[in-house]
């Protein structure tokens, strides 16, 4: 597997949904990278345009990233590029997104207080709608 990583800035807050299929959370969000390079002929750094990059989650990545992120935090986020293909006003698109496995909060220019999330497992949802349906 291609593993990327990226340090950049949300550009708006997360979208977030809950797929219909699964009933899975979905968040999506843009990162702008911030690029430099180092001119020799000025001795000094000159900014390049960002570069942006559209962020997708799931599960309780998804869930997490929605709670705790908002435009404009610096984030690093580590994933892979996926082929997202989807169909719009009857013409098919196409767009490489970056399939998000760890998403963190940048402590460079901000702090965070971290809070565990309960985990749940896929036999502790099963007994639950068991239990609830009784």
């Amino acid at each position: 597997m291609n593993e990327i990583t990226i340090v950049g800035n949300l550009t708006a807050d997360p979208v977030y949904r809950v797929a219909e299929r699964n009933a899975r959370g979905v968040v999506h969000f843009d990162v702008a990278v911030n690029r430099r390079r180092f001119n020799r002929e000025s001795n000094q750094y000159d900014d390049l345009p960002p570069v942006y990059h559209r962020v997708v989650a799931f599960g309780p990545l998804a869930d997490n990233v929605n709670e705790s992120l908002q435009r404009g935090l610096e984030v690093v986020v580590v994933g892979s590029f996926a082929d997202d293909s989807y169909e719009k006003d009857g013409e098919k698109r196409r767009q490489q997104v970056l399939e998000a496995q760890m998403v963190a909060a940048s402590l460079r220019f901000a702090t965070a207080v971290v809070k565990k999330t309960q985990r749940t497992t896929s036999t502790q949802r099963e007994s639950k709608e068991v239990y609830d349906g009784e």
